[in-house]
């Protein structure tokens, strides 16, 4: 009985490693994400996911209520499309470890090994707002490769994680210049 209690959901809280290094042996290996998600960002995937929900389940109801037809092909694939899109649009944003930056978009991701960056700057500018297509007067974050080329990161003050909120971007700007710097 001198044992100490238990929490019932101990589990959760689980005890450090001892072991763990806690100096400059450390690595992070896992990406991580610069920023959070914006609230523009949560509440567009959060309603968006309620809706392929409710459309995948109606679109498989009526699949298996109508048999195997072109329109339940056609409908099938714009369900799996919209599904994929979703489930991209929850990935996008820019990533770091100690190994590399990655930049993951709708469409593809870039990894860049920090040994191929040579700067990161903010450059001011016409930035997408909110992701979309329309430009407006914004400032972007971006990483300068030793080739010469320059890589578009999604910290941008009118991106949907940073909107309205600009000391969100230069803690984002801050935190991958010091990524760069400690790489």
């Amino acid at each position: 009985m001198s044992e100490p209690r238990k929490p019932i959901f101990g589990f959760l809280w689980p005890k450090p490693d001892l072991d763990a290094p806690v100096d400059g042996a450390y690595r992070q290996l896992r990406m991580v994400r610069l920023t959070s998600r914006g609230p523009v960002r949560v509440l567009t995937l959060a309603v968006g996911s309620v809706l392929t929900v409710a459309i995948l389940g109606t679109a498989l109801m009526a699949g298996l209520a109508a048999g195997l037809s072109a329109a339940t092909v056609v409908g099938a694939a714009i369900a799996a499309t919209a599904l994929v899109l979703l489930l991209r649009g929850w990935v996008v944003g820019t990533y770091v470890n100690d190994a590399a930056l990655t930049v993951e978009t709708l469409w593809r991701r870039r990894t860049l090994p920090w040994s191929d960056v040579a700067g990161i700057a903010i450059i001011a500018g016409p930035v997408p707002f909110l992701g979309l297509p329309v430009r407006i007067a914004g400032s972007r974050c971006v990483v300068q490769l030793r080739d010469g080329s320059t890589v578009a990161t999604h910290l941008y003050t009118a991106s949907p994680d940073l909107w309205l909120r600009p000391e969100a971007f230069d803690m984002a700007a801050t935190r991958l210049q010091n990524w760069f710097e400690r790489a």
